[in-house]
C-alpha cells in the first residue's frame, strides 16, 4: 500500500484529484513538492492556525506563532501521546517486533521531557560548539577525499557522492563507529525515513525492520568492544552513563541508532539545498566566493531560505488556545518551520537569498527544550563543506530548473544534484 502511494506521488497526476480533499495542505501535491512556498504565504495569510486534515495535526505557520509554541513549555514532543487517528493507525498498522516497539519506544521524540532532558544532557558535550570545533581538520579530511574522487571525475551528484556520504563519516567518527562502515551505516540510516515522512521514494515499514535488525546488533558489537577498548568517543561515554543507571540496554543502543540518522539527514538536506539556491541566485555566489567570510551568515541564511527541517511537531498536555484555535489535549500541533523562516512579517523579501542577511532569527532548528540537538555540527560541517567545495571547483555548472525535491512534509532535500566541474 505505502509503495503505491509513493508511486503515485512520483507520477504525479494521481494526486491531482485529490487537492479539493485535502485543503489548504497538502505537502504531497506535486505544485507543493516543487515549491511549496505559495501554498505556505497563502496558509499563512488566510489560516495561520489550520486543522489539517492530511496531517491529522493543527499547523501553525506564522513565525510569531511557530516560535509562541515552541517555547511553550504545556506542549510536549513526545509524539506517543499523540491521540490522532493518523499517529494511532501507524502505530497500529507498522506490526512492529517486541524488541523494534521497546527502540520506538526509547526515541527522543516517544521518552517523556525527563528522560529527553537527560539524554540531550548526555549528548551535550559532543555536540557542543568547542567540540565540534575540534573535529574541523578530521571534517575537511573527509571533504577533501571525496572531492577528490569529483575531481578525478570532472563531474558530480553532489547528493549522492558529496552530501550523502560526508555526513556518514563525520557522525560514525564523533560516535566511535569505524569509517570504513560508512556504507552499510547510511544504508541503514536511511532507511529510517519512513519515521519523518512515508511518502519519500523506497521509504517503508518493512526496509527500516530488516535495517534495525542488523543495526542493533552491530550497535551492540560496537558497545562490546568499547567496553574491552574504551575510546574518546560518544559511544563510549553514553556507556559510562549506561553502567551508572541513566539508561537501559534499550534506551542506549536505541539513541546511538537514532543520532547516527539524525546526525545526516539534516546536513544532507543543508548542503544539497545550498548549492541548489546558489544555482538560482548567482550573484550571491559570486559574492561568497569574493568574500569567503560571509560563510558563517550565508549558512544561516541557507537554513532560512530552503529549510532542510520544515516541520516540528509538539502535543498540547492539556487543552489549549492558539489564536483563538483550541487544540484539544494530546492532539498534534505541527510548526511549519519552513513557513515560518519565510514570513515577510519577520524576514524582508524572504524569497530572496541574501547571504549577508543580518538579524537572521530563523527557526531552522526549532526553539525550546527540543530544540535540534546538533546545530553546531551543522553549522560547522555546512561551513567547511561549502567552502571547501566553491575553493576547489568555482566554475560548476548545473540546471536549477530540473530539480527533483523528495516529497516530504517535516523535510526539504533533494534526490539528485548533478553537476560539472
Amino acid at each position: 500500500m505505502l509503495g503505491l502511494a509513493q508511486r503515485a506521488i512520483e507520477l504525479k497526476w494521481p494526486m491531482l484529484p485529490l487537492r479539493p480533499v485535502a485543503g489548504r495542505y497538502n505537502p504531497y501535491d506535486p505544485s507543493y513538492i516543487r515549491d511549496p512556498y505559495p501554498q505556505l504565504d497563502r496558509l499563512r495569510a488566510t489560516a495561520p492556525v489550520y486543522y489539517s486534515r492530511v496531517t491529522g495535526s493543527y499547523l501553525v505557520s506564522s513565525h510569531a506563532l511557530a516560535t509562541e509554541v515552541l517555547s511553550d513549555r504545556r506542549y510536549t514532543g513526545n509524539r506517543k501521546l499523540d491521540s490522532s487517528l493518523r499517529n494511532r493507525m501507524f502505530l497500529r498498522f507498522g506490526k512492529f517486533s517486541p524488541a523494534e516497539q521497546k527502540a520506538q519506544d526509547s526515541t527522543l521524540t516517544n521518552v517523556s521531557d525527563d528522560m529527553h532532558q537527560s539524554m540531550r544532557n548526555a549528548i551535550s558535550y559532543d555536540f557542543s560548539k568547542r567540540r565540534v570545533t575540534a573535529l574541523l581538520p578530521r571534517i575537511e579530511f573527509w571533504v577533501d577525499r571525496l572531492l577528490d574522487e569529483a575531481a578525478a571525475r570532472g563531474s558530480i551528484d553532489l547528493v549522492n557522492d558529496f552530501s550523502a556520504k560526508l555526513p556518514v563519516l563525520v557522525v560514525a567518527e564523533l560516535l566511535g563507529f569505524p569509517p570504513q562502515d560508512g556504507r552499510r551505516l547510511q544504508e541503514w540510516s536511511d532507511s529510517y525515513l519512513v519515521l519523518v515522512d512515508p511518502m519519500i521514494k523506497g521509504a517503508g515499514v518493512t526496509r527500516m525492520s530488516d535495517a534495525f535488525h542488523q543495526f542493533d546488533p552491530y550497535i551492540a558489537d560496537t558497545l562490546s568492544r568499547k567496553r574491552a577498548e574504551p575510546g574518546d568517543d560518544l559511544i563510549t561515554r553514553l556507556l559510562e552513563r549506561h553502567v551508572a543507571g541513566e539508561f537501559d540496554a534499550a534506551q542506549l543502543r536505541t539513541l546511538i541508532m537514532m543520532l547516527m540518522v539524525a546526525g545526516h539527514e539534516v546536513i544532507t538536506n543543508l548542503l544539497g539545498n545550498a548549492v541548489a539556491a546558489l544555482l538560482r541566485f548567482p550573484e550571491e555566489r559570486r559574492r561568497l566566493q569574493k568574500e569567503p567570510e560571509l560563510m558563517p551568515t550565508a549558512i544561516e541564511e541557507f537554513i532560512r531560505f530552503e529549510s532542510p527541517i520544515q516541520a516540528a511537531w509538539r502535543i498540547a498536555k492539556e487543552d489549549l488556545e492558539i489564536e483563538g484555535v483550541t487544540v484539544p489535549a494530546r492532539r498534534a500541533v505541527t510548526v511549519l518551520l519552513g513557513a515560518a523562516n519565510n514570513d515577510p512579517a519577520q524576514f524582508t523579501d524572504p524569497r530572496r537569498l541574501d547571504v549577508s542577511r543580518a538579524d537572521n532569527r530563523h527557526l531552522g532548528f526549532a526553539l525550546g527544550s527540543h530544540f535540534c540537538a546538533g546545530p553546531w555540527l551543522a553549522r560547522v560541517e555546512g561551513a567547511a563543506a561549502l567552502a571547501r567545495f566553491l575553493e576547489r571547483f568555482p566554475d560548476f555548472r548545473g540546471d536549477a530548473t530540473k530539480l527533483k525535491w523528495k516529497p516530504a512534509a517535516g523535510l526539504r532535500g533533494l534526490y539528485e544534484l548533478p553537476l560539472a566541474l
